[in-house]
């Protein structure tokens, strides 16, 4: 066996005296840039999609300006008008079938009515075929429950239409044209039922698409909004005017925001009044404070709101009350809107 030094020994074959390759260390990932956390809180996005389009204009509006200057990349004009525009198409669309729906179950109710005097009506001429009481003459007629009374389910009544018009189609002796109780009759209230409960099927199906669209285009815009929000704070300084141009706080010193610029209470009932105002440029929160004619001698603080709708409680019918908002954020407090007047009921 050859020692080292010998001619094919080991020693000179090895690798040992090779230069080794450097080792290889992961590369540790970019940091990313911090969000501004003064920012966020001076900007929150707001959760109201009301709010959210009005300041989603806004911001659209300071992008039509000032996009190009600053180097706005990502969320353009463009691309926020546009996701304003498919949340309004999607708003518009879960209204109208919000309204198809009412008119449905409104179909549904009345085709439910005809169907419930179309019963009474074989029940009446029933009781002088079988006899006033239940009695198993009575079972091939489809009253459930062993009872001769109408059922107080539709459910219920719209199989029992079904049961009296195959009774009648097999005793034709039994029926009363007079009396309104006719297989064929029968056979009309149950079809009509049949049609309005599958259009409110379909209708409730329609609505939960649509709202599925709207929410959908809601968070698109909320994306947008809190992305040019995002990005304003990589390219512009927390102090920059431009800000404010986009219908925000500058961080590092809001200002109030604009006033609300209208107000409007209206009574529901129970001593309650609905309250609702304009959306107020750069407001984070709305202050809504009430006034008691013949009551209170000040301004009283009723109530702290994000949306631009809120219900306040606790009065009694007949008074007479005076309504005002405050718009508000970390800047201060907007002048006081102008005043709503609304009679308890």
């Amino acid at each position: 066996m050859p020692n080292w030094d010998q001619a094919g020994g080991t020693w000179d074959s090895a690798f040992w005296d090779q230069p080794s390759a450097p080792p290889i260390f992961p590369t540790a990932p970019k940091p990313k840039r911090p969000t501004n956390r003064r920012t966020m809180a001076s900007n929150p996005t707001p959760e109201n999609a009301d709010v959210l389009r009005a300041l989603g204009d806004l911001i659209a509006d300071g992008c039509h300006t000032h996009e190009a200057t600053i180097g706005i990349l990502q969320n353009t004009e463009a691309t926020i008008r546009a996701a304003i525009t498919t949340l309004s198409n999607a708003e518009t669309t879960a209204g109208f079938k919000k309204t198809e729906l009412a008119n449905a179950f409104a179909a549904l109710d009345a085709a439910d009515v005809a169907g419930t005097t179309c019963i009474n009506n074989c029940k009446l001429r029933l009781r002088q075929v079988l006899g006033e009481r239940w009695n198993a003459g009575w079972e091939p007629t489809g009253f459930p429950d062993q009872s001769t009374g109408v059922p107080n389910t539709q459910d219920k009544r719209f199989t029992l239409l079904d049961a009296l018009k195959n009774y009648f189609t097999a005793v034709p002796a039994s029926e009363n044209a007079g009396m309104g109780a006719t297989a064929a009759l029968c056979e009309a209230a149950w079809a009509a039922l049949s049609n309005a409960r599958q259009t409110v099927s379909a209708c409730e199906s329609a609505q939960t698409t649509a709202f599925d669209a709207r929410a959908a285009a809601t968070d698109s815009l909320r994306k947008r909004v809190r992305g040019l929000i995002n990005e304003l704070d990589t390219l512009i300084a927390v102090d920059d005017p431009r800000w404010e141009a986009f219908g925000l706080n500058i961080p590092a010193n809001p200002s109030a925001p604009d006033p609300v610029g209208s107000v409007s209470a209206a009574p529901m009932g129970n001593g309650r009044v609905e309250v609702s105002y304009l959306y107020a440029t750069r407001a984070t929160r709305y202050k809504i404070e009430t006034f008691i004619t013949g009551v209170d001698t000040e301004w009283q603080s009723k109530a702290s709101a994000k949306d631009l709708e809120v219900i306040l409680k606790g009065f009694t019918a007949g008074q007479s009350v005076k309504v005002r908002v405050i718009a508000t954020n970390d800047g201060g407090d907007a002048s006081p809107s102008p005043e709503a007047t609304v009679v308890v009921t």
